[in-house]
């Protein structure tokens, strides 16, 4: 039997909260985040109950001031993963923003390899994979979210086999011609490949995840779908939109107005 939507949660996962936290000693002040995938999720309207996984922005390395974050945070929804200097610098900077990054907008030259960014890349994904695993439901949703994540959805399938996984690519997908060069290519693709459904902005995108796919990892799609043992992965193209009526009707608000005009 299925259960009533109203009775699901949808589990946001992103590299970072749509809330940062920053602050010394106990005295943290929380604001809003800035970049595009936090406010166009942000507003996404559902039925589910929607919580959010990230880094919260700061590292905290006190358990006292890790659970003062945490306590305020869940009162949002938001689940906090709490990240070093050291995995912040080799993980985000360096493995997704120093690698895959330039890799995925053809910007090949600057593309940077390391050892230890692939090998704290996938630190952290299984840090995430570990806070996910702590409050998430067979029934729930899990949404991974960009390319600091990519291994994620194969490292929950592998824990939750029922689990509904779905993943969104919002920067490009390469050609396969130049994906086939990074030497975790196969690491990579087995990852997203854990999702039930992954997306993408455009269909040139999907169509080089599904050309890298079958030549590296020798896959068979019928259409926009392949056979993963007894389940199926589905890709798609879908672009990603922003709240017409939040952005429209801001206007009409008499502060918002004289901010503008001053």
């Amino acid at each position: 039997m299925l259960c009533k939507e109203i009775d699901m949660k949808l589990y946001i996962i992103a590299n970072r909260l749509p809330v940062k936290v920053a602050g010394t000693n106990g005295k943290f002040a929380f604001s809003r985040s800035e970049g595009g995938l936090a406010t166009g999720l942000d507003s996404l309207q559902t039925s589910y109950e929607k919580h959010w996984i990230g880094w919260p922005g700061i590292c905290a390395n006190e358990e006292k001031d890790q659970q003062e974050i945490n306590e305020k945070l869940q009162e949002m929804n938001f689940h906090p993963v709490f990240l070093s200097e050291k995995q912040i610098e080799n993980y985000y900077e360096g493995y997704s923003n120093s690698t895959l990054w330039p890799l995925c907008h053809y910007f090949f030259a600057y593309t940077l390899y390391k050892k230890n960014f692939w090998k704290s890349y996938r630190e952290v994904n299984a840090v995430f994979c570990e806070e996910i695993s702590r409050i998430v439901e067979p029934n729930d949703w899990v949404w991974i979210q960009d390319y600091q994540l990519m291994l994620l959805p194969g490292m929950l399938r592998e824990k939750f086999p029922n689990l509904h996984i779905g993943y969104f690519q919002h920067i490009p997908f390469p050609s396969h011609e130049l994906f086939r060069i990074l030497p975790e290519r196969v690491e990579i693709l087995n990852g997203l490949l854990g999702a039930d459904f992954v997306a993408f902005h455009i269909h040139d995108y999907m169509r080089h995840f599904i050309s890298a796919t079958k030549r590296v990892l020798h896959k068979n799609f019928n259409l926009d779908e392949v056979q993963m043992n007894d389940r199926v992965t589905r890709v798609d193209a879908l672009p990603m939109g922003i709240n017409y009526d939040l952005y429209h009707n801001v206007i009409a608000d008499d502060k918002v107005h004289h901010t503008i005009h001053s």
